[in-house]
């Protein structure tokens, strides 16, 4: 996908602050206000940009330890829709992110943020009770909110905006 030069400069200076406004884009850039606010819907409508959102702080919120746990789901075991049963199933309020893996012995990675290691052990003893004839978890890595190095993808979206020439 192309994207002209000002909708690149708008797409970038949004990703760093997704409150800047229309006018402190424009002045930036050197256009009207208004004709950021048309590259803006431009974008939305493309469906370029989905949201606006606030990155926070973990261990500000008391989010502490963190875990990756890979994991096999068991094929045929889910009902009818196999794919719309494991999305409802995996929205659970620790779970940061999903992640499908097309071949192997593990079939989901998920991460998953808690506030205490007792929190996260309740978790996975309940887990493992629950749904241990639907999924098997085959390890789980833990991990302090001190050894997380990096947490946004920012770096990597701007280098593949400046190529959408």
């Amino acid at each position: 996908m192309k994207l002209s030069n000002n909708e690149r400069h708008v797409l970038k200076l949004l990703l760093k602050n997704g409150r800047v406004t229309d006018t402190e884009i424009s002045k930036k850039l050197g256009i009207t206000a208004q004709g950021v606010g048309k590259i803006r819907k431009k974008l939305e409508d493309k469906g370029i940009i989905k949201g606006y959102s606030v990155r926070l702080d973990y261990s500000g919120l008391g989010i502490n330890v963190f875990a990756i746990g890979l994991f096999k789901f068991v094929s045929g075991r889910w009902g009818r829709s196999e794919d719309r049963d494991i999305k409802e199933r995996i929205k659970g309020e620790h779970i940061i992110a999903t992640y499908r893996v097309p071949e192997g012995d593990v079939t989901h990675i998920v991460v998953y943020g808690f506030r205490t290691l007792e929190e996260l052990d309740d978790y996975f003893q309940n887990l493992q009770n629950q749904r241990k004839e639907v999924s098997e978890l085959k390890k789980l890595y833990i991990f302090s909110e001190k050894s997380l190095i990096k947490d946004s993808a920012e770096q990597l979206l701007l280098k593949v905006i400046d190529g959408m020439e």
